[in-house]
């Protein structure tokens, strides 16, 4: 506080003196000369406009002396406001406000800020910044909706004549307590005008926090593929979660959770089995051009340690112009099952390029 005091001091010398020059002047203590136009003493700094250098923030210690062309406005810790021309000698331990109403003197210990006429005050300001900060608080809790959509699509003529076909459609709200999401997913192929896949999926997620980092979850996944023999597989899951890492360009989360499998078969067989889920999802973004995924799940049933899924997706997605909707994605998705269907392979694997459309 001395040292905002003795700043305020020195300020105030030259106050009210008559302005040398066209506009506020400012002497540093190394002799260096500012002139521009004072918007500000607080909290120990002093702010002034330049035409060469915009708006520049200085210690008030720095300050040797200071001349000022217009009135100022005067807050004192009382929370008085005076309007004038401010005379103050160093011989004295007070200030003289000559004002509208007549010379005030007023100690240079309770004076706790300077500001320009027609200015907002000290109070003011900081009131503004709350109502931003508020208003973004506000902005940031409340839930948004997100729409995603993919699609890519080969096709080749000649020896062998291929057709592949992938798309995806994934809408997501999403609220600083919560996230809900439902997406759409498919895939078809043919060889030589047979078809080679088809298969879709489809269901739904939802996340609650209960810490900045611990949350609940649950899921609903519906599954047709043809050339796994499976007409549904319905899986259901719920459980807990953690995030290691949670930033703007770096999120690290894990979870596991039991839930209930139940699939049927295009020979009208059936399965039902209780399941578990653990896995974990990582995003990265490596550069403003490029942003690496990866979500990884392990579901391992209760009717025996060799009996499980393993489902893998990782991919690149490289922003395609300035404007954030569109994007490209490349990547790769691996599905393993221990117990395949009659005559399948455990290894299910897909490459992928596809164009994104990104709605906020």
């Amino acid at each position: 506080m001395k040292r905002n005091y003795l700043a305020l001091a020195t300020l105030l010398a030259l106050l009210g003196a008559g302005a040398t020059a066209s506009g506020d002047v400012i002497t540093l203590t190394d002799g260096s000369r500012l002139i521009g136009s004072i918007t500000r003493l607080q909290d120990g700094k002093i702010k002034i406009e330049t035409q060469f250098a915009g708006t520049l923030e200085i210690e008030a210690s720095l300050i040797k002396s200071i001349e000022t062309e217009e009135a100022v406005n005067i807050g004192v810790d009382s929370g008085d406001r005076l309007v004038g021309q401010v005379e103050w000698q160093p011989a004295t331990e007070q200030a003289v406000i000559h004002s509208e109403v007549g010379d005030v003197p007023v100690p240079i210990e309770r004076i706790s800020a300077i500001w320009p006429e027609g200015a907002p005050s000290p109070e003011e300001v900081v009131l503004e910044q709350q109502l931003e900060q508020a208003k973004k608080d506000y902005e940031a809790r409340m839930a948004k909706w997100e729409l995603v959509m993919e699609a890519g699509l080969v096709f080749t003529e000649g020896n062998t004549e291929t057709f592949n076909a992938r798309g995806a459609i994934t809408a997501t709200r999403k609220s600083h307590r919560d996230l809900l999401r439902f997406y759409l997913l498919g895939a078809y192929a043919e060889e030589n005008k047979r078809r080679s896949r088809s298969e879709v999926m489809g269901g739904m997620y939802y996340e609650y926090l209960f810490t900045e980092r611990l949350f609940a979850y649950g899921r609903l996944d519906l599954e047709y593929d043809e050339f796994e023999n499976l007409d549904l597989r319905l899986s259901t899951v719920v459980g807990a979660g953690y995030y290691w890492l949670k930033k703007d360009d770096h999120e690290f989360k894990t979870r596991g959770g039991v839930g209930y499998l139940h699939e049927t078969y295009m020979d009208n067989t059936q399965r039902d089995a209780a399941q578990a889920e653990l896995g974990f999802d990582y995003r990265l973004d490596v550069a403003p051009w490029m942003r690496f995924t990866n979500s990884s799940t392990w579901y391992p049933t209760f009717d025996g340690l060799d009996d499980y899924r393993l489902v893998s997706d990782s991919a690149f997605v490289f922003p395609l112009g300035d404007g954030g909707m569109w994007s490209l994605k490349l990547g790769a998705k691996y599905e393993y099952k221990s117990i395949p269907a009659a005559g399948r392979e455990r290894l299910d694997q897909i490459y992928y390029g596809n164009i994104v459309l990104t709605i906020k």
